[in-house]
């Protein structure tokens, strides 16, 4: 064990059990808000990616038209 756990059990000695069940039901907490978070950004990050996907493809597809129209306004 090292000497950061044997320090956090040493500071726990002692505490009452329901202490220590407050704790847990605290941290559970957090960690639920952060993985709560970290759903939210991932949602948001794919949609914003799939967006500037689309928005890609429609330059992408405007650029090919423009020198499409090019060509034939030059050949005419």
């Amino acid at each position: 064990m090292n000497n950061r756990v044997a320090a956090h059990l040493d500071a726990l000695e002692g505490a009452n059990v329901s202490d220590l069940i407050e704790l847990l039901k605290e941290k559970d907490e957090a960690l639920q808000a952060i993985t709560d978070v970290n759903l939210q950004l991932s949602c948001e990050r794919d949609l914003y990616r799939r967006e500037a996907d689309h928005y890609k493809e429609r330059c992408v597809k405007f650029q090919v038209d423009e020198m499409r129209r090019q060509r034939v306004g030059g050949q005419a």
